[in-house]
């Protein structure tokens, strides 16, 4: 782990839970929005709590508000820290999950079409499925445990 990527993941637990859910939703509605409209979007209990949160995120460079008073991921901002994930609706998620699910399918199916019979192609087509799969998925494990 590089000292950037110390410096990111201190960040993200800097920030609090609340405002990570108000950064994860910006970059997933990928446009300008106000304090109120974000409170509704997330459930927050009044549009001061919103705009407490958006001026934490502005505070840490993330942020930027424009002139109408809607705030929006600042294009300068340094958040390459979170290329490795894709953002949906109000979640995050590891991009790795689809390497894990890929490589899961492509298993079963060569486990179901492929008549096995011990000969040192299939095992060995086997074991690196099966270690493949295992790698990936205990890394997408985690990654998500590092994010809740």
């Amino acid at each position: 782990m590089t000292k950037d990527d110390e410096l990111d993941i201190s960040l993200v637990f800097e920030l609090g839970e609340t405002t990570w859910k108000v950064l994860v939703t910006m970059l997933s509605i990928k446009k300008p929005i106000g304090p109120r409209e974000l409170a509704r979007h997330l459930n927050l209990s009044s549009p001061s709590v919103a705009l407490y949160h958006l001026d934490k995120l502005k505070e840490h460079g993330l942020v930027t508000k424009d002139v109408h008073g809607e705030y929006q991921i600042d294009p300068k901002a340094d958040i390459g820290f979170l290329d490795n994930f894709l953002f949906l609706k109000q979640k995050i998620v590891p991009r790795t999950l689809f390497y894990a699910v890929f490589l899961t399918i492509v298993l079963a199916i060569y486990v179901t079409i492929v008549r096995f019979d011990y000969g040192i192609h299939n095992v060995f087509a086997l074991v690196l499925g099966i270690s493949g799969c295992a790698f990936l998925w205990a890394e997408v494990i985690r990654i998500w445990k590092g994010l809740v």
